[in-house]
């Protein structure tokens, strides 16, 4: 009787353990994630979901575990034909950043996408909640949610939401590429008492000239280029170089604070730092 009691529950044992594996298995194929921005890697992963990530854009280096999957494209452009390899069940898109046209082909092509909006800073929360409620990790996510609630209250606490210094934000050298209206850092930045003088530019982000910059009013330039200055901006090459002269620079990382994902109130928290050191002489 003893024997058949062990032969019933090696069997049985067994086969509850293939049953696990194989429903561990069949969830792992439920979800194949493919992400359109280096930033919605970086909330996959935080969210819990990072198991099920199988291709990302090119740029994404965080965390070390997304940079192991396929490439499926760049700034340019989506490679369809790789994205189309790795059979995903979902593709994950930011609205303001990827293009349209590539949007409609993937939806035409019969490959879900999901679009996640990053215009503001509430809509950091609201990343995280949508894809953990799509992929099932609503208790990570919430977690998630709570501490970065927490982490921004302590920006209350900081130089204040009535701007004290104006600010040229620099993202690229040649040509100068600056953020302009309707973007999530301009909200971000008047937490560190900071205005943006690009805000008066009719678009999100783009290219203007040297003099332009040199005459837009600002005290100091946030230069998320992770470069110095450019070479061109010798006194021989513009007019108003006295201008730019009196600019003081404040360099700010442009990984974390150009991505409005988790690691983003980090990189505000930093900059509201060092800002808080040159206070008096800016």
């Amino acid at each position: 009787m003893l024997s058949f009691f062990l032969a019933f529950f090696v069997l049985f044992g067994f086969f509850f353990v293939i049953e696990e594996s194989s429903s561990q298995d069949e969830l792992t194929k439920r979800h194949r994630i493919v992400t359109l921005s280096p930033h919605l890697a970086e909330i996959v992963y935080a969210s819990g979901a990072g198991d099920y990530v199988v291709g990302v854009i090119a740029g994404t280096n965080y965390p070390d575990e997304a940079t192991r999957h396929p490439i499926v494209g760049g700034f340019s452009g989506i490679d369809f034909e790789v994205l189309i390899s790795l059979e995903p069940t979902v593709v994950l898109a930011w609205e303001q950043g990827n293009k349209a046209a590539d949007i409609l082909k993937l939806e035409r092509l019969g490959i879900r996408v999901h679009i996640l909006s990053a215009s503001n800073l509430i809509d950091l929360e609201n990343q995280v909640y949508d894809v953990s409620r799509l992929f099932g990790t609503e208790k990570i996510g919430d977690e998630l949610i709570s501490a970065l609630k927490n982490k921004a209250l302590s920006f209350d606490d900081g130089l204040g939401n009535d701007p004290q210094r104006r600010i040229f934000i620099k993202i690229w050298d040649r040509p100068i590429f600056t953020i302009g209206r309707d973007h999530y850092i301009n909200e971000a930045l008047r937490l560190c008492g900071l205005k943006n003088v690009g805000e008066q530019y009719p678009f999100r982000a783009g290219s203007i000239s040297i003099e332009t910059m040199l005459l837009s009013g600002a005290d100091s330039i946030l230069d998320l280029t992770g470069a110095k200055l450019i070479d061109d901006m010798k006194p021989n090459s513009i007019r108003h170089v006295d201008r730019s002269s009196s600019m003081r620079t404040i360099e700010g990382d442009s990984e974390l604070l150009m991505r409005l994902g988790p690691r983003f109130l980090d990189g505000l928290e930093a900059l509201c730092a060092h800002v808080m050191k040159f206070e008096d002489g800016i």
